[in-house]
């Protein structure tokens, strides 16, 4: 990587950063919302822009991971072959997941809330089941990089 880029990232890395500090110092010894002083409720005046800032941050962090692979894509399309593949595994394991969820409505005592409808309920299933199905595999990876070695 070029010097000057180099440094101009550790530069903005260095601001990013001492916003941060300074919006941390404030939160812990500014001034707190008039009212909520001395109860167990106490609210600093500055969180909602902290809150902002965290989103910019989110933001910030989402579009360098979207943009550095498409730039790396580009510059090195045989890498791509194997990225392909990766995306082709997600896609599949999501179908899996998806076809495994139930859409059913559940019968709730006492529940009156707007969520328990079939598009919902697929979707969280569809979660639940992506969940089970990598947790299953970091195990079984788990598994079988221990008991290879004793076989080597």
């Amino acid at each position: 990587m070029d010097n000057t880029i180099r440094k101009t990232i550790s530069i903005i890395l260095y601001v990013l950063m001492g916003i941060s500090v300074v919006l941390v110092a404030f939160f812990y010894f500014g001034k707190l919302v008039p009212g909520t002083e001395g109860t167990n409720m106490e609210e600093p005046v500055i969180t909602g822009k902290i809150l902002i800032w965290a989103a910019i941050l989110v933001i910030i962090t989402a579009g360098l991971a979207l943009i550095f692979p498409i730039i790396n894509l580009v510059s090195n399309p045989k890498s791509a072959k194997s990225g392909l593949f990766i995306l082709l595994g997600v896609a599949i394991l999501i179908f899996v997941a998806y076809t495994l969820a139930s859409n059913e409505v559940l019968k709730i005592p006492g529940y009156t809330g707007t969520d328990n409808i079939p598009g919902i309920l697929k979707i969280a299933g569809t979660g639940l089941f992506t969940t089970y199905i990598l947790a299953g595999l970091a195990v079984l990876s788990i598994l079988y990089s221990e008991i290879s070695k004793y076989f080597k």
